[in-house]
């Protein structure tokens, strides 16, 4: 069979095609899905990029936002705790803890929420700059809950260091409801001082009665901050 010109056109350009559609098919193709993945990176790149430009730009404005918030936080620390002389500072305590005591065993109407013992422990400061950290011997490894507490000393809100604490170990007992509103009670600032819960270890005080919430036994060691400026 011979073809005519116009078949060998049509025959090449057939060919022309299908070489054209292998080339796409093999390895154009791949290529540009590359450059169109490169190109969405690049410009994710870029915004990031912008963000973080911006975020720089930010920086001294928010250092100073920062200290505007730590000054109003330590004025609202003095309107709300007075001084304090250091002599008092255990007696006051206890005296304010049994008063929160019956005021939560009224509001929750929980006889059962009581004091069984309130030990205080040895003053110590709060050392501005954070809690100096003890470095392991040689060959010693840190112990993890070391490594914790120095991580939470570390974070530690600027405007409470500098201040004497003790720690109180505090045993209760009481119904769940009304140690969570003690909490809340603690956190409100209702005996006129700052303090922090180092942990919470509950325990069944006794047998539940069915239809009602168990009474816990509670131990709760609390550190209490004195407000200074009492002579």
């Amino acid at each position: 069979m011979t073809l005519t010109n116009p078949m060998k056109v049509v025959l090449a350009l057939v060919l022309i095609a299908l070489i054209g559609l292998g080339f796409w098919v093999m390895d154009w193709q791949k290529k540009f899905n590359e450059l169109s993945s490169l190109q969405t990176n690049l410009q994710t790149k870029k915004d990031k990029y912008e963000k973080a430009k911006q975020a720089g730009q930010d920086l001294p404005k928010e250092m100073a936002r920062k200290d505007e918030l730590e000054r109003t936080l330590r004025s609202l620390i003095q309107e709300q705790i007075s001084p304090e002389p250091a002599s008092v500072f255990v007696p006051a305590y206890i005296q304010e803890v049994e008063n929160l005591v019956l005021y939560e065993q009224k509001r929750m109407r929980d006889d059962n929420f009581t004091v069984l013992s309130l030990t205080p422990g040895i003053q110590t400061m709060t050392k501005l700059g954070g809690t100096e950290e003890k470095k392991p011997a040689e060959g010693e490894a840190a112990a993890p809950a070391k490594d914790a507490a120095a991580a939470a000393a570390a974070a530690e809100s600027e405007a409470l260091k500098g201040y004497p604490t003790r720690t109180f170990q505090m045993s209760l007992q009481g119904r769940y409801t009304t140690l969570i509103d003690f909490l809340h009670q603690l956190g409100a600032l209702k005996l006129k001082r700052l303090v922090t819960i180092n942990r919470i270890a509950l325990a069944p005080s006794r047998e539940s009665v069915a239809g009602s919430s168990p009474v816990l036994s509670i131990q709760m060691p609390i550190t209490a901050y004195l407000w200074q400026g009492g002579e």
